[in-house]
C-alpha cells in the first residue's frame, strides 16, 4: 500500500502517488475515476468498469462525451442540490439512459466555514459527515436500489467535486463488497491527488474555505464512529438501514481476484 502524506500548503492527506489506470483521462471533469481493482474478500476483487465516481459533468468536452461512450456508461446518480445543478448542469452523452437526482442537501456549512464561528472548520466538517450518515439514508437507501439493477450499469455517480457526497457512496459501496476499511480510506484520500490543482484555484479565491475544500482521513472517521454509535457499526448500517443486499452485491460488482488485485489489465 502506498504511504500517505501531508501536503502542507493545503493541510490535505493524499497518497505519494495515485494509482495508473484508475482517473479517466478527460478535459472538462475532475476527479472522474474507476473503482474497479479493489481487493475484497474471499480472493475477490471489484470490477473494472462497472463503478464510476466523479465530479460534475457540466465541463464535458466532445472528446469527454465519446470518451464515456467507449466506456458504455448508461446511469448517472447525481447527489448534488438544486442549487447546484441550476448553476452546473450536467452534460449528456450518447449511451447514457437515464439519471437519477438525489439530492444531499449539505446545509449552511460553506456559510459557517467563511465567517469566524469559534468552531474549527474541521469540527464542522466532522460534523456534517456525521449528519449525512443519519439523514441522507433515504438517498443512499435509493442509490443502492439503483446499484441492485443490473440493467443500470455501468453507473457513474457523482456530486460537485466528487469527495464528500460521494465520497461517502463509495465508502459505503466498498464496506458492503468486502472491500477492507484502510482501501477505503485509501480510495477516499486519492479525491485529494486528483483534486489537488482544483482546490487550489479554490483557496486562492477564498482561503476561508480550506477545511471544507479539504480532504482528510478524520472526515471519513467521522462517519464510521456515527454509525458504529448510532447504528451498531458498518454491517448493520448497510444490511439494515441501506437495505442493501450484499451477496447479491458482491456477486454483481466482485469477481475472483489476480495475483495484482488492483492493477487494471490491459
Amino acid at each position: 500500500m502506498h504511504k500517505v502524506r501531508k501536503d502542507v500548503s493545503m493541510n490535505t492527506e493524499q497518497y505519494d502517488e495515485p494509482e495508473p489506470g484508475r482517473l479517466l483521462p478527460l478535459e472538462g471533469v475532475h476527479n472522474l475515476r474507476d473503482l474497479g481493482g479493489y481487493p475484497a474478500q474471499e480472493g475477490r476483487q471489484l470490477r473494472w468498469g462497472k463503478l464510476y465516481r466523479a465530479g460534475d459533468l457540466h465541463g464535458l468536452t466532445e472528446q469527454d462525451q465519446a470518451f464515456l461512450e467507449k466506456r458504455h456508461i448508461k446511469t448517472i446518480v447525481d447527489f448534488r442540490g438544486v442549487k447546484e445543478k441550476r448553476r452546473a448542469p450536467n452534460c449528456g452523452f450518447a449511451t447514457l439512459v437515464q439519471t437519477f437526482e438525489l439530492p444531499i442537501e449539505a446545509g449552511n456549512i460553506l456559510d459557517l466555514c467563511a465567517v469566524e464561528t469559534g468552531v474549527s472548520g474541521e469540527a464542522l466538517m466532522r460534523e456534517l459527515y456525521g449528519r449525512m450518515v443519519e439523514t441522507a439514508r433515504p438517498q443512499y437507501r435509493a442509490f443502492f436500489k439503483i446499484l441492485a439493477d443490473p440493467g443500470h450499469i455501468p453507473l457513474l455517480f457523482h456530486c460537485s467535486a466528487g469527495k464528500d457526497r460521494t465520497g461517502l457512496a463509495a465508502a459505503f459501496i466498498l464496506s458492503a463488497l468486502g472491500v477492507d476499511r484502510e482501501w477505503i480510506y485509501r480510495d477516499y484520500l486519492l479525491s485529494a491527488a486528483y483534486l489537488k490543482s482544483l482546490i487550489r484555484q479554490w483557496l486562492t479565491a477564498d482561503p476561508h474555505l480550506e477545511p471544507v475544500l479539504s480532504v482528510r482521513r478524520a472526515y471519513l472517521e467521522a462517519a464510521f464512529v456515527t454509525i458504529d454509535a448510532a447504528f451498531g457499526g458498518i454491517n448493520r448500517y448497510i444490511q439494515e438501514d441501506l437495505a442493501v443486499d450484499v451477496a447479491a452485491l458482491q456477486e454483481q460488482y466482485t469477481e475472483k481476484s489476480p495475483l495484482e488485485p488492483t492493477q487494471k489489465t490491459s
